[in-house]
Formats: structure tokens, C-alpha cells, sequence
């Protein structure tokens, strides 16, 4: 990672909600590594990421009384605390909408309330997108097809409502699929990781039609310099960016995985249910984000994954 990017938080303080996510755990790592002041907080008793004694606060964003005690003084709020799935937001909507999106109004009225106007750090997602066989930039059609997708999409709009009504600064990113470990034990939540844990469990990965849908790859180092260039940068305040990666179809994915632990890859028909919410190609244009980042990916797919530990 560019110690030009993490020297532009060098000395800031930070609050990250949701600390012991995939997300969370590694920009937890990497802010502290940059000199960066962190508390972080989620809801299990103890942190996944290590952070100084008396640095990791047990925190549940539904409850607001629990938010508004909080120390507001920091220069970033990176709002990682969050129910993903697919399916399971049909079945769970009370809570998905409870944490999502009721607990970012939690947070930002918490913040309103103490009279601080940190810069909110929000993840977004590819699912907001509708599928495109065109790379998509930021303002392309939307097509929520999930509660997890629509809540992401509000989350975006109550972020934009809330700047223009109290000034208060955001910048949101989205993902597409992320990869990769450099904390703790997982590699990631989404397609690579089930990916990997079939081809090491079951000796086969699981492709659903023939593989031809593509997605925007990118490792999760690389996420985390984008994320906190962003943060520190005072361009991002208000805006929306795509993060920017390497395009893979899911059989090629499939496949490099697949050759990396002796495993095959069986196809099989789309099941019904997942056909229905499948959101299409979703390969990401990050021109924008480039153009304020002259960079290219540290970590490459296909030589991360020849690399990646037998365990």
C-alpha cells in the first residue's frame, strides 16, 4: 500500500463501526498502521482487529441512546456496521432495514447531536446497479433486486439528504467483489470466497449457467488504499466512486481457483429463485476515481490466486 496515501491520515483520529467485518478488520489494520488514531466498535465483546487497550468499544447501531454517548471528535466515521445477504433480506426485512438503515439515521443523528461534522465513510455495493454489458460508471441505472440492494440504495440517498440539510460530510464507495486477506482467517465474504472454500472442502466449485456473467475483482489491499485516499481527500466529500479492479467472467474466476487446489468445476442450471435476483454483468468503470488517483492495482487476481496459502 502507498505510504504517500496512508501518511494522509497520519495523525488524524477515526471511529469504525463494524470493526470485526471482512471490511472493517483490514481498514481497522491499515488505518492504524498509518499512524491514524482508531477506535473501533461492533457488537461482539471483543475486536477481530487488534487496536490499543481501551480502543475497541462493544456497540449496537440500533440503539441510539448507546450512540449518543460516544466521543464524535474524530475526523472520519467509516460506517461498516451492517446485515448483508440475499435471500435472508426477504426473510429478516425488519432487521435488515433496523441495521441498515435505521442504524445509520442512528448514527448521523448521534453525530448531529454532539455538534461535530465528521466525514462519514460509507460502502455501497454493485447490487444497486442494474446489469449492463457496458462498463458501468457511477450514475448508471439502478435496479435493486434485494433488500440488501435497496437498503444500500437508501442508505446513498439519506447520506445525500442529510448534507444538504445539516452539512454533513460523506463519501461512499462501492464495491463489486473483493478478494483476498491480509487480517484474520477469512477471505472475504461473496464469490471468491465461496469459491475457495468449495474448491477445498469439496474438491469442486459449484458454476451456475456457463460462467459468461462478469464481475469487477479487486483485492482487498487495494480497497483499503482507495477507501482511505478517499477519506483524507477533501474532493471525495459528497461524492459517489466505483472502485476499480480487474474484470473476470465467473468461469474464469472459477477457474483459476479451481487449478489452484486440484479441484474441478461443475456446471449447473441457474436455480429458480437465484435467477430471478441475479443482477446481470456488473463490471465496474473506476475512471473516476482514477482521476483522482493515478494508480494502478497492487495485487493482480491471477497471481494472487497461484500464490494464495494451501491451508
Amino acid at each position: 500500500m502507498s505510504h504517500a496515501i496512508l501518511g494522509e491520515v497520519r495523525g488524524k483520529r477515526a471511529l469504525l463501526l463494524g470493526a470485526n467485518g471482512y471490511l472493517g478488520r483490514h481498514l481497522t489494520h491499515y488505518l492504524a498502521k498509518a499512524g491514524c488514531a482508531v477506535r473501533a466498535c461492533d457488537m461482539q465483546p471483543e475486536g477481530a482487529c487488534p487496536v490499543p487497550a481501551g480502543e475497541y468499544l462493544q456497540l449496537d447501531v440500533t440503539r441510539l441512546e448507546a450512540l449518543q454517548v460516544i466521543d464524535w471528535d474524530v475526523d472520519f466515521v467509516f460506517v461498516f456496521a451492517g446485515m448483508t445477504g440475499t435471500h435472508a433480506g426477504f426473510e429478516q426485512f425488519n432487521r435488515f432495514v433496523q441495521v441498515n438503515e435505521l442504524g445509520l439515521l442512528n448514527v448521523l443523528t448521534a453525530i448531529l447531536g454532539s455538534g461535530h461534522r465528521p466525514r462519514i465513510v460509507f460502502p455501497s455495493t454493485r447490487l444497486v446497479y442494474a446489469g449492463s454489458e457496458l462498463s458501468l460508471p457511477e450514475d448508471a441505472p439502478k435496479q435493486p433486486k434485494t433488500i440488501y440492494a435497496v437498503n444500500k440504495l437508501a442508505c446513498e440517498h439519506i447520506l445525500e439528504s442529510y448534507r444538504h440539510a445539516f452539512d454533513l460530510p460523506f463519501t461512499i464507495f462501492r464495491i463489486c467483489v473483493p478478494y483476498g486477506n491480509s487480517v484474520g482467517n477469512g477471505y472475504s465474504y461473496g464469490l471468491t470466497g465461496t469459491f475457495i472454500k468449495q474448491a477445498r472442502e469439496n474438491s469442486a466449485i459449484t458454476l451456475y449457467g456457463d460462467g459468461s456473467l462478469r464481475r469487477t475483482l479487486s483485492h482487498i489491499d487495494d480497497i483499503c488504499r482507495d477507501v482511505i485516499a478517499l477519506a483524507a481527500d477533501p474532493r471525495g466529500v459528497g461524492e459517489i466512486f466505483n472502485v476499480p479492479g480487474e474484470p473476470f467472467s465467473l468461469l474464469a474466476v472459477a477457474t483459476a481457483i479451481a487449478a489452484r487446489y486440484g479441484a474441478r468445476v461443475d456446471y449447473r442450471d441457474w436455480p429458480a429463485k437465484d435467477l430471478k435476483i441475479e443482477s446481470g454483468h456488473t463490471v465496474f468503470d473506476g475512471s473516476k476515481l482514477r482521476s483522482l488517483f493515478d494508480r494502478s492495482p497492487d495485487q493482480h487476481f491471477e497471481s494472487w490466486i497461484r500464490q494464495a496459502p494451501d491451508l
